[in-house]
């Protein structure tokens, strides 16, 4: 009986403390949301400068949607109504970094890689999977033009 209870004590011993890690976790990841996104977008602003790209990103949106939304970050940019989506393709386990401006209409008017890497690889992306991603950020933009 002192063996059972040992055990016991041992194992809800070990659940409490993957409880209290991933309670941690959760809270760190929710109140660094604002510096992650003031930190990709400076990034990414970097990354565009490089490019000789002239748009430039003004600020990120917080919960810019109800419903759930593809992973990424939502900014504006500067001097456009158009939105800006930050956010990673899955490539062969590999994370490509791409970023997609959203017409008011709720349209993806065009893709760019953010980086050389990404530059690489995007041509050798299937069309039909970059579609899929295209497809789900035109839903979200589109649901968020429907709410406003």
């Amino acid at each position: 009986m002192n063996h059972i209870t040992s055990a016991l004590k041992d194992r809800l011993l070990l659940l409490g403390w993957i409880i209290g890690l991933t309670l941690a976790a959760v809270l760190l990841w929710s109140l660094t949301s604002q510096f992650r996104s003031a930190c990709l977008m400076r990034s990414a602003n970097r990354v565009l400068a490089a490019q000789d790209d002239p748009r430039s990103l003004s600020a990120p949106m917080q919960h810019p949607f109800a419903s759930p939304v593809p992973m990424g970050c939502w900014y504006t940019i500067e001097d456009s109504p158009s939105l800006f989506f930050v956010f990673a393709i899955l490539r062969d386990g590999i994370l490509v970094p791409c970023g997609a401006e959203i017409s008011e209409k709720g349209e993806v008017t065009d893709l760019i890689p953010l980086g050389s890497h990404a530059r690489k690889v995007i041509g050798r992306i299937p069309q039909g999977q970059v579609q899929v991603y295209l497809r789900r950020i035109e839903s979200a933009a589109a649901k968020r033009a429907g709410e406003a």
